[in-house]
């Protein structure tokens, strides 16, 4: 009997093919990457019908698996498995702001620290909380419009790189859609006296089906995502420098010793 029980789901995934280990499996052989022994069946390898792995495709895959993001975990098997799906939808916004790469680096560092200082000085309420001890998941919102967790899945803020991967819900204009994303940002200074960056987001999603591919992929749409990007990055800009105006005085009696000593630290920054 339990033979007989052990055997029953094998039988049916060898009849459907688990359509996440078809993306997965068929991202890592299109894209020339290697999949773990035994992981994937020819069948799966052969990857999603009719779907190009061409350079824009890969691009990523391969930028992770070459930065060491492993393909053999939880994490990767599902970053993996998200790059191969069907439909793909991809904003990128890039600018330069008044903010130093210290200050930048700083406060992307110490997310919850930074979610409070914008809400104190922008009026829309920012939050953030790491979910591990090492602070590369956390989980964080801006007000009713965005909110969702998100692993640091490679690089740092003292790099200049990173890449978030992660679930959220989102209000874009009269939309509200919940899925999955990889985001890049890199920043690096732009001025000689450091005191701007020069920034760069790339977002990547995946609409799981056709006419939410088509929606997601108009030009109205793409442009309310792209302003929202960069007010986020603008907001940390316009903070910085409010606190610059106001100094070491403020904010109020309800921030904690500890959150004042980072207010100073961040102020001693250029």
């Amino acid at each position: 009997m339990i033979a007989l029980v052990t055997a029953a789901p094998a039988a049916r995934a060898a009849e459907t093919p688990d359509p996440l280990r078809v993306r997965y499996c068929g991202l890592l052989r299109g894209c020339g990457l290697t999949a773990p022994e035994g992981w994937c069946s020819e069948e799966q390898s052969r990857g999603v019908q009719g779907l190009r792995y061409d350079e824009t495709r890969c691009r990523d895959a391969r930028e992770l698996h070459a930065r060491g993001v492993r393909n053999d975990d939880l994490t990767g098997y599902r970053l993996y498995g998200f790059l191969g799906h069907r439909y793909r939808v991809e904003y990128a916004v890039s600018g330069e702001v008044a903010l130093s790469a210290a200050r930048l680096t700083y406060l992307m560092s110490e997310l919850p620290f930074a979610a409070r200082l914008l809400t104190r000085f922008q009026g829309t309420p920012y939050a953030a909380e790491y979910l591990d001890p090492g602070h590369r998941r956390f989980r964080g919102n801006k007000g009713t419009k965005l909110s969702g967790e998100a692993d640091l899945v490679s690089g740092s803020p003292q790099e200049g790189t990173v890449w978030y991967f992660g679930d959220g819900a989102s209000k874009v204009g009269p939309w509200r859609l919940r899925g999955r994303s990889l985001m890049r940002f890199e920043f690096a200074p732009s001025a000689a006296d450091g005191r701007k960056v020069a920034y760069n987001v790339r977002i990547v999603t995946t609409p799981t089906n056709a006419v939410l591919n088509a929606l997601m992929n108009l030009g109205l749409f793409k442009s309310i995502v792209n302003g929202e990007i960069r007010e986020m990055v603008e907001d940390v800009t316009e903070a910085s420098r409010k606190l610059d105006a106001q100094g070491q005085g403020a904010p109020g009696g309800d921030w904690s010793a500890e959150e004042r000593d980072k207010l100073a630290a961040l102020l001693r920054l250029p």
